[in-house]
């Protein structure tokens, strides 16, 4: 199933049992967009349709799809705003990066804009977000997720995120979920298992570069925190380890399983634990690496 430059990787970190979990299907998790309704009145409403809903107790508005009779993605709710489809992982990143409603916030690479638009909703369309992506196809469907939301605190920019100073504007937080080689998602991307060391070169590349522009647009005390769907530590501890050489400070993301403090031989920093991996056959979610920076 995996490249074996992948599985040399993989049992370097894992067991086999852990591997072999990294394929399975899990199920689909929805966000309830308190902008558009209220959980209490969307729950029952969608119960009726057959859809049987299961509460996420480590994210606020989020719940594991368990059954339902038709896609999730079908129905007049959905059309309306009423809830986005999302993995809990990227509703927790949102949390995580925790935005008031006074925030400047940038999303570096937002579409198609589940991100966005759970930052907005906890903003409460307040603040201000810029939302940045480049992508001419993607930045459609940007504009209308943040639309069918409800949300009103968004700008949505066509620009490569390596230039953001040019936006000649500093940022209270700053999401950046770096394009990565998708490792953690290899049960709906079965592409992901094929990838080689020149793609991961290649992604690294670009998490650097993009790291170190956030960096450079962020304010003094501000908050990054910087995601992947990936497995692998090259695109996750190693790129956190380069964060923390430019001078930003890991805070602790509460949930999920400790980061690597060694791969591969390799000692990391101590204060990487406050990182968190979250794994399929753990958590339910996809393969995903979330860290805190404080600068």
């Amino acid at each position: 199933m995996y490249s074996e430059f992948l599985l040399e990787k993989y049992r370097q970190l894992f067991s086999e049992s852990v591997i072999a979990s990294f394929g399975k299907p899990i199920e689909q998790s929805i966000r309830i967009n308190t902008l558009r309704t209220a959980e209490e009145e969307l729950i029952p409403r969608l119960e009726k349709k057959g859809i049987k809903l299961e509460k996420i107790p480590w994210v606020k508005h989020g719940y594991f799809v368990k059954a339902s009779p038709f896609s999730i993605g079908a129905t007049t709710e959905y059309l309306l705003g009423y809830y986005f489809i999302q993995d809990a992982t990227s509703m927790y990143a949102c949390e995580v990066m925790d935005p008031k409603h006074s925030d400047a916030v940038l999303d570096m690479t937002a579409a198609p804009g589940g991100k966005t638009t759970y930052l907005a909703q906890l903003m409460r369309n307040r603040g201000a977000i810029i939302s940045i992506e480049l992508n001419r196809e993607r930045m459609k469907s940007l504009r209308s997720n943040v639309s069918r939301m409800g949300v009103e605190n968004v700008i949505a920019i066509r620009m490569n995120s390596l230039n953001v100073q040019e936006l000649g504007i500093k940022f209270d937080k700053i999401l950046l979920d770096a394009p990565c080689t998708g490792t953690g998602t290899v049960f709906k991307n079965p592409e992901a298992a094929e990838k080689t060391s020149e793609d991961v070169a290649n992604c690294t590349g670009a998490q650097s570069a993009l790291l170190e522009a956030a960096y450079g647009v962020l304010l003094e005390a501000g908050t990054l925190v910087y995601t992947t769907c990936s497995f692998l530590p090259e695109e996750n501890e190693f790129m956190v380890q380069h964060a923390i050489e430019l001078g930003l400070k890991l805070e602790n993301v509460p949930y999920g399983e400790e980061a690597f403090t060694s791969c591969y031989g390799k000692k990391l920093s101590e204060e990487m634990r406050k990182a968190k991996r979250f794994y399929p056959h753990i958590h339910g979610t996809q393969g995903f690496f979330i860290a805190k920076l404080r600068k």
